[in-house]
């Protein structure tokens, strides 16, 4: 049937139109992102560059809650990982997000030796606000914070002498796979399929009237008796940060699972060992330190910790399904330590 010259033009016009519409919704599907962005490298030293690097946080609008050296196997390579918070970003998403999503606002950068330098990388913020954002009817408002909280990490670090990197690191997905994130691959049977908000199990129930202070100085005080009597699985408390008197999110961290992770992540991963690279894993660094939240629900303060393997998938597939199965209890361990630590046993 030929068409009237108008009735085509009319018809191109709308699938043009529908096309620019489809566009940035098809782009943001098909777009991958890695749960860790390279940002710098350097040939400067470990040490001139963290101390750089604490100058600048210090001279930013950026909050440090907390920084700790992560264990890398038989100390062969340096690594350090740095907790903070913006801010901006924190004042727009309490306003408008549920107290479980907090550790959305925690913000990490990890500096470590690899191949010969110095590197500094993120926990991608956009990756992880996708995971916790999924469902809020303002995701939209809160991914742009979240975006714009990144753009102000990344400012801080290349204010570091360096040379400047892009490099969205592994494990990748697409942007949509972090949304209702409940595993990878035949692997989310170990994860039981939840996603982050049914993964976050809650260890201890207390009053609503206990004052938030109390509850994290009982949990140093647990840790401090656990290091004191293991070394290696007694736990220290590494950062901190008081959001409210109803919300509150701390970082810990033991020398077993940060070898663990190092060295699991590190095994299967045979083209990027190198003489001075024996450890590649060290590269996930911003996946420390494990998390314990803090948050009232039904007027009871819940103590919590995300399910360790749904945890450990999110920042180590990469480490391939083989490393997972020949580790399948070490999720368990972790888990059951950080209880051990909240209950302070």
């Amino acid at each position: 049937m030929k068409l009237h010259p108008h009735t085509r033009r009319a018809i191109y016009t709308w699938f043009i139109a529908l096309a620019l519409l489809a566009t940035p919704s098809m782009a943001m599907a098909a777009k991958k992102a890695g749960i860790f962005q390279k940002v710098l490298e350097t040939p400067r030293s470990f040490a001139e560059t963290t101390a750089a690097l604490e100058q600048a946080i210090a001279s930013s609008n950026l909050e440090l809650i907390g920084k700790s050296d992560v264990p890398v196997p038989k100390n062969a390579q340096k690594a350090r990982v740095y907790v903070l918070t913006s801010p901006a970003f924190t004042r727009v998403a309490l306003a408008i997000m549920a107290p479980d999503e907090v550790s959305a606002l925690i913000q990490r950068i990890g500096v470590y030796e690899a191949y010969g330098k110095v590197n500094i990388n993120i926990a991608n913020p956009e990756a992880i606000a996708n995971v916790y954002f999924a469902d809020e009817k303002q995701r939209d408002t809160l991914i742009a914070a979240a975006l714009a909280a990144k753009t102000e990490l990344i400012k801080v670090i290349r204010s570091v002498p360096g040379i400047p990197k892009d490099e969205q690191q592994a494990p990748v997905r697409k942007l949509k796979k972090y949304r209702g994130y409940n595993g990878d691959g035949p692997a989310k049977m170990m994860a039981k399929f939840r996603d982050f908000r049914e993964s976050l199990l809650t260890v201890k129930e207390v009053d609503g009237n206990t004052p938030v202070e109390r509850l994290i100085d009982e949990i140093k005080a647990n840790a401090a008796r656990s290091l004191a009597a293991n070394a290696e699985k007694g736990w220290h408390v590494v950062a901190e940060k008081r959001f409210s008197n109803d919300l509150a999110w701390l970082g810990i961290m033991n020398q077993y699972t940060g070898i663990k992770c190092i060295n699991i992540n590190s095994d299967f991963r045979f083209g990027d060992k190198k003489d001075n690279t024996r450890y590649p894993g060290v590269d996930h660094t911003p996946a420390m330190p494990m998390e314990l939240i803090l948050y009232k629900k039904d007027g009871k303060w819940q103590i919590a910790q995300y399910g360790e393997m749904w945890r450990m998938q999110l920042y180590f597939w990469d480490s391939g399904y083989t490393a997972f199965a020949k580790n399948t209890l070490i999720p368990s361990i972790i888990f059951g330590n950080i209880e051990d630590l909240v209950e302070g046993k």
